[in-house]
C-alpha cells in the first residue's frame, strides 16, 4: 500500500480492480476487516446495505446487487493519498491533477472526460476527480476551512466507470455527502470597483431588497431584471405519499438567479395559503454586490479573512456563531453567513443574508 505522507495514508490504484486495501466485489464484512475497523454509519434500503463510512480511513464503501463493493470515495483533506504510477491524485490542487491525468491519458492511450465539477474522468481507470474546499488543523488541532480547493475522488469498478454517477446508489451517497453544487468554471470575478456596494440590514433585507417581498416586488427592485433561472418544488409529486393532499402538477417558486445583479433570491412557504415571499438573499462571490455589514466586505475576498473580521465583530458586539453542516459559518441571531464559492484552485467568500425565519442545517 505505500508509505503514508504525514499522517495519511498512501494507497495505491489498481484499475477496475480497487485501491488500497479494498478489491471490487467485496462484501461489506471483508470492507471491515480490509479496514480494520467497524463500519456505524452504514445505510440501508430495502434491507440492503448502500454505502459505509468509515471514520479511522476517511473512505466511503459503496455498494451495489447483492451487497458487493463497487466504489470507493476518497475524502480530500484527510483520506489516504491515491497514487497511480507515482501521481498524487488526492488533496492537490485541482489544475495540478488535471494536467497529471491529462498526460498520463495520454501517455496511455486511453480518453478522459471533462466531469460536472470541471475535473476529468477516466473510464479506463475507474476514477472520478473531484474539488472540494481544503480544510487545515488550527492550533488546537481542530480542522478550519482555507482559501483553496483540493481534489477528493471517486473509484469505481468496472460496472461504473462510464458513468459513475449514472448509478442510483453513487449519486444518493454523493447527495448525502453535502457537496455543494458542482461549479466548472470558468471562474471569472468581477472586479472590486464594478460591484454595487449594498449595506445590510440583519434580519431586515439587504440593498434594495427586503424580506417579504413578492418575485415581483424583487424584480422591480433590481430594476425591472428578468429571472435568468428558477428553482421550483413539486410538493405533491405523483406517486409519493403527499399525492393525493394536492395536484401532483403543482409547482412552487423557491428560487430565483439574476445575473446582472448576481444574487440568488429564495423564497419559502411558511405561511399556509401564502404564495412565495423573498426568505434570504445569496450575493454570489464571483458576480455579486459588495455587502457591508457594519463597515465589514462579505463578498468577493478571502474565506479566511472574512472570518477574522467576522470573529473580532463578534467580539465586539458579544455574539455567537452557528457552524453549519456545509461548513459555513452564520452569526448566531442575525442571519449572516459567510459562504464559499469556487475560483479555480482558490475559493472566495460570498454571503447569504436571511429573515429572522430563515433557517438552514
Amino acid at each position: 500500500m505505500g508509505v503514508g505522507v504525514g499522517d495519511r495514508a498512501s494507497w495505491v490504484l489498481e484499475p477496475l480492480t480497487g485501491v488500497g486495501p479494498l478489491r471490487f466485489g467485496m462484501s461489506p464484512e471483508q470492507v471491515n476487516v480490509a479496514l480494520g475497523e467497524d463500519a456505524p454509519h452504514g445505510v440501508l434500503s430495502g434491507g440492503q446495505r448502500q454505502w459505509s463510512w468509515y471514520r479511522q480511513h476517511l473512505v466511503s464503501a459503496i455498494f451495489g446487487p447483492g451487497e458487493q463493493l463497487v466504489a470507493v470515495g476518497i475524502n480530500a483533506n484527510r483520506g489516504p493519498l491515491v497514487l497511480w504510477e507515482g501521481v498524487v491524485l488526492v488533496g492537490r490542487a485541482p489544475s495540478e491533477v488535471r494536467a497529471d491525468v491529462s498526460r498520463l491519458a495520454l501517455r496511455h492511450g486511453v480518453k478522459e472526460v471533462p466531469n460536472a465539477e470541471g475535473e476529468r474522468d477516466v473510464p479506463a481507470w475507474g476514477i472520478s476527480v473531484g474539488a472540494v474546499q481544503q480544510y487545515l488543523p488550527d492550533a488546537e488541532g481542530f480542522l478550519q476551512r482555507g482559501d483553496a480547493m483540493v481534489t477528493d475522488l471517486l473509484v469505481t469498478g468496472p460496472g461504473l466507470a462510464e458513468d459513475p454517477y449514472g448509478d442510483k446508489t453513487v449519486a444518493s451517497w454523493r447527495s448525502n455527502s453535502r457537496r455543494r453544487a458542482p461549479e466548472p468554471g470558468p471562474w471569472p470575478v468581477r472586479p472590486e470597483r464594478d460591484r454595487p456596494r449594498w449595506e445590510c440590514v440583519p434580519l431586515v433585507g439587504v440593498g434594495p431588497l427586503r424580506f417579504g417581498m413578492t418575485p415581483e416586488q424583487v424584480s422591480a427592485a433590481l430594476g425591472g431584471e428578468t429571472a435568468s433561472s428558477r428553482g421550483t418544488y413539486h410538493p405533491y409529486p405523483a406517486g409519493s405519499l403527499w399525492e393525493d393532499q394536492g395536484d401532483p402538477a403543482e409547482e412552487w417558486l423557491v428560487e430565483e438567479r439574476f445575473e446582472a445583479a448576481g444574487v440568488r433570491v429564495h423564497y419559502p412557504w411558511w405561511e399556509q395559503g401564502r404564495g412565495p415571499f423573498l426568505g434570504a438573499v445569496t450575493a454570489l462571490g464571483r458576480s455579486g454586490p459588495q455587502v457591508l455589514l457594519d463597515g465589514i466586505p462579505l463578498v468577493g475576498r478571502p474565506v479566511t479573512a472574512v472570518e477574522a473580521d467576522i470573529g473580532r465583530y463578534l467580539t465586539d458586539n458579544d455574539l455567537g456563531l452557528r457552524l453549519l453542516v456545509s461548513g459555513d459559518q452564520e452569526i448566531y441571531g442575525l442571519g449572516v453567513t459567510v459562504r464559499a464559492a469556487r475560483v479555480g484552485d482558490s475559493v472566495i467568500s460570498e454571503a447569504r443574508l436571511g429573515s429572522e425565519q430563515w433557517y438552514e442545517e
